[in-house]
C-alpha cells in the first residue's frame, strides 16, 4: 500500500484523502435513505410472487441490488425492519436449502433470512 502511495501525485493524494474521509464518514452515518428506498421498490417488485411464503428470501432481493454493498444493504434493510415499513423474519439454523451466510445474524432474533412487505395497516406510525 505504501508503495503505491509514494508513486501518486500531489492531486492525486489529495483524491485518496478525500475518499478515505468519505468512508471514514459514512462508517458511522447510519443507513442512505436511497438504499432505503431502493429496497422499499425492490421489495413492492418482488413481494407478490412470495405473498404465499415466508417472504422473499435476502439472497434474491439482494440480487435485486446487487450494486450497493452488503454493509450498506444490511444496515438499509435492519433500519427499515426497526421503522416498521417491512419485516425481517428469522429461520431455525438448521433449515434444509437455507444458506446462512447470505442472512443477517441478529443476536437476539437469530437468523434473519426472508423479507416480507407490510399493509398499510400493519404499519407502526412514528
Amino acid at each position: 500500500m505504501n508503495d503505491v502511495l509514494r508513486q501518486l501525485r500531489i492531486p492525486e493524494l489529495a483524491d485518496v484523502l478525500l475518499y478515505a474521509q468519505r468512508t471514514l464518514a459514512a462508517r458511522d452515518a447510519g443507513p442512505d435513505p436511497a438504499v432505503v428506498s431502493e429496497i422499499l421498490a425492490a421489495m413492492s417488485r418482488l413481494h407478490p410472487a412470495y405473498k404465499n411464503t415466508q417472504g422473499v428470501p435476502l439472497p434474491i432481493l439482494r440480487g435485486a441490488l446487487a450494486r450497493v454493498p452488503r454493509a450498506a444493504f444490511e444496515a438499509a434493510l435492519l433500519h427499515a425492519d426497526r421503522e416498521g415499513t417491512l419485516k425481517l423474519i428469522p429461520v431455525p439454523l438448521l433449515v434444509p436449502f437455507i444458506e446462512r451466510q447470505a442472512g443477517i445474524q441478529d443476536p437476539k432474533r437469530g437468523l434473519l433470512y426472508f423479507c416480507t412487505a407490510l399493509e398499510a395497516r400493519g404499519r407502526r406510525e412514528p
